[in-house]
């Protein structure tokens, strides 16, 4: 019998992966979603961009291993390893998918390794979604009997964390995911677009990768964390609610996640559910966060959209000793902010930045091959440079005048 108020977690001893994957599924009595033979399993990782295993920036192949071991036990008739990477370039996935040693695995296993951008699509209907009413994914979604969502656990940016929830925005095809943050810039609406895609996709077992992790400019310019932990479970909200206390982070922080339980997608009320293997105090490790601090409290469509655009508009920054001009980052910005300087020298010119067309979605920062974008906010000089900002302080220096005149 299913218990789904089960999370397990477990240390991995010694470097082996695989025992302490399948000590975390077998403590979830997780071979009980195996109800039969000739089964099609769909596992999701992270395959954010084509980085090596030891940058922690996509789920590590011993886990994903580890995971189709367990799975091949049960004799299914197909597996499928599936998502689709940040990147609007046509062969992205393939590529990202053999840098990171995904491929090899799905080749060393004899499992499909499927770029979800190349399978059959379906638009699929966003039930009393937040802000989407559908969206276009892949085939697989309802083909599959079983999907495993393998997050990473990474901070990020925009959203704080990005695990379980933040995960299945892989589903969601290529340059689609920039249209996206286009559509829905500030992060209350973009994380109320990432529940709605959740909602669709709803894995129904996760297992989370906290072999090596992302602190800091995550979720790919980060400095590395080997927390050496295997996490499963069935909820992905109570699981990234507990990620969130493993890493000392208020889960109310993470503004996707009250709104996955507001959807009843999952429970952030740990008390409810079972811990196995490991307690949360005895992994605690904290994690530094994203120097970026975007607003995350609910304030009236207009002022957020005034202080998205104004206030804590991000200044981009390029480091010309880490750039080489790849283009990446001009050919996957989703509102064309960045174009490539009038005169390529590497180690001297970088990409030229439009400010005004700029929705820092972060997809440069996430892309770059070589960690070479950062942004900074600085609120005070953002409002000094605003219009309000420049009226204010042309209507103080009037009065200011006015006042000479007077009292002199």
């Amino acid at each position: 019998m299913i218990h789904n108020n089960l999370i397990s977690i477990q240390k991995i001893h010694n470097e082996e992966v695989e025992n302490a994957v399948f000590a975390a599924l077998k403590a979830i009595n997780a071979e009980e979603l195996m109800v039969r033979e000739g089964m099609i399993i769909l596992i999701k990782p992270n395959v954010l961009s084509g980085k090596p295993a030891e940058r922690a920036v996509t789920t590590h192949p011993e886990v994903l291993r580890a995971v189709i071991r367990w799975v091949k036990q049960f004799k299914p008739s197909r597996v499928f390893v599936g998502d689709s990477s940040g990147s609007n370039s046509p062969n992205a996935t393939q590529v990202a998918l053999k840098a990171c040693g995904i491929l090899q695995v799905c080749i060393d296993e004899n499992v499909e390794c499927a770029p979800l951008e190349k399978t059959p699509r379906k638009i699929y209907s966003v039930k009393n979604g937040f802000v989407l009413d559908e969206i276009a994914s892949t085939h697989l979604l309802e083909d599959a009997d079983l999907i495993i969502n393998i997050p990473k656990i990474k901070t990020h940016g925009l959203t704080t964390l990005t695990c379980c929830i933040k995960n299945m925005f892989g589903t969601v095809m290529l340059g689609n995911k920039a249209q996206m943050h286009a559509r829905f810039p500030m992060v209350d609406a973009f994380t109320s677009a990432l529940v709605d895609v959740y909602s669709v996709s709803s894995p129904q077992l996760t297992v989370i990768d906290g072999y090596l992790c992302q602190e800091g400019k995550g979720p790919a310019a980060g400095d590395v964390v080997k927390l050496d932990l295997i996490l499963a479970g069935y909820d992905g909200v109570a699981l990234d609610t507990t990620v969130c206390k493993i890493i000392d982070v208020d889960p109310n922080q993470v503004m996707y996640l009250p709104k996955a339980e507001q959807k009843n997608l999952g429970s952030m009320k740990l008390d409810d559910y079972t811990f196995v293997g490991e307690k949360i105090e005895s992994v605690k490790r904290p994690f530094k966060l994203p120097s970026i601090k975007i607003p995350k409290f609910k304030i009236p469509t207009k002022i957020t959209e005034y202080l998205g655009k104004i206030l804590f508009k991000s200044r981009l920054k390029v480091d010309p000793s880490k750039c080489v001009l790849c283009g990446k980052c001009w050919q996957n910005c989703p509102v064309d902010a960045l174009t490539p300087p009038e005169e390529k020298q590497v180690g001297k010119t970088v990409p030229l930045w439009d400010k005004k067309k700029c929705i820092t979605c972060y997809c440069c920062t996430e892309l770059c091959p070589h960690e070479a974008i950062d942004f900074h906010v600085n609120p005070t000089r953002n409002f000094l440079l605003s219009k309000l900002g420049i009226s204010i302080i042309a209507f103080l220096v009037i009065i200011g005048v006015f006042l000479g005149i007077v009292l002199s």
